[in-house]
């Protein structure tokens, strides 16, 4: 019986460019961990053979094909669609950078408005991100912003910054290559205003304003506004709906969880203190998280 081997993966260059990178030491910590295991468990996501998810596994299998992975498959209509779910799993990441949220949510919004067939494009002589053309078409692109501040517990006005910030990083990666990646890593930070007016900028200036800003010293702006106590309902909502999400996704991949009646009480006993969490938030108290005993006290 010959050895089972792994498929071969196509990497699209802009899907990966979506993605912020690990550090070396999460790297490295990530390629030891497969080792280890000799296997990768949670399986590469690919879309018509496109990864979509998992690209650092997959780079570090070529480099032991010994290891094997699996693969699960999603459905696209296009690409802009894959693009918004990128981001989106992107998003439920817990050690995201404020930079890093914000490029996504900005990616996303601009995914979402190609994705929906929106021609919209940036026109140089407005200040803010609406399309051309004569009557505007903001209620689409209104909507949207609305539906991702929402999603991602922010506001409106964020959503259009991180637009405004993601179509600087998109501008200078065509003249500069890396140039995202950068400002992902942290290597490079760039302030709000400065990537906006890379945006702006035709081709050939756009070089001079990424070299200043890798030349200059200055540190990313903060938020304009603190947080209020709505803006955190609206964090809890988008991070309880990405933990329903997650269970909703392993239920998908393994059925037998639920059909299974042994499995399936080990779901409902793991579930038991989330039950008593909401009990007693519905009391107007709360419990206490052991992070040690990985329990409620």
């Amino acid at each position: 019986m010959s050895a089972k081997s792994n498929p071969i993966l196509q990497i699209d260059p802009e899907f990966e460019s979506k993605i912020p990178p690990l550090t070396e030491d999460e790297y490295q910590q990530l390629a030891e961990n497969i080792i280890s295991e000799g296997v990768v468990l949670m399986p590469l996501i690919v879309w018509n053979g496109t990864i979509v998810d998992g690209h650092n596994r997959y780079k570090i299998v070529q480099e032991h094909p010994e290891i094997i992975f699996t693969v699960h498959e999603k459905d696209f209509d296009n690409r802009y669609e894959a693009l918004v779910w990128i981001c989106n799993n992107q998003l439920g990441r817990r050690n995201l950078t404020p930079v890093q949220k914000k490029m996504l949510v900005g990616d996303r919004y601009e995914a979402e408005k190609m994705a929906h067939g929106s021609s919209e494009r940036f026109c140089g002589n407005h200040d803010d991100d609406s399309p051309c053309g004569q009557n505007g078409h903001m209620g689409e692109s209104g909507l949207s912003r609305k539906k991702i501040a929402a999603e991602t517990g922010t506001s409106e006005s964020f959503v259009k910054r991180a637009s405004q910030f993601s179509q600087g990083a998109t501008a200078a990666e065509e003249v500069s290559p890396g140039f995202r990646q950068e400002v992902l890593s942290g290597k490079v930070k760039p302030t709000q205003k400065e990537m906006w007016a890379i945006a702006k900028a035709p081709p050939e200036e756009r070089k001079r304003l990424i070299q200043e800003v890798k030349e200059a010293a200055g540190a990313p702006e903060e938020e304009e506004r603190r947080m209020t106590a709505q803006d955190a309902v609206q964090q809890f909502e988008w991070k309880v709906t990405r933990v329903l999400q997650n269970f909703d996704n392993t239920f998908t991949e393994w059925p037998q969880l639920i059909s299974n009646e042994s499995y399936r009480q080990q779901v409902i006993s793991t579930l038991y203190d989330l039950k008593q969490y909401i009990l007693h938030i519905e009391g107007g108290t709360r419990y206490e998280w052991d992070k040690e005993a990985r329990k409620i006290v």
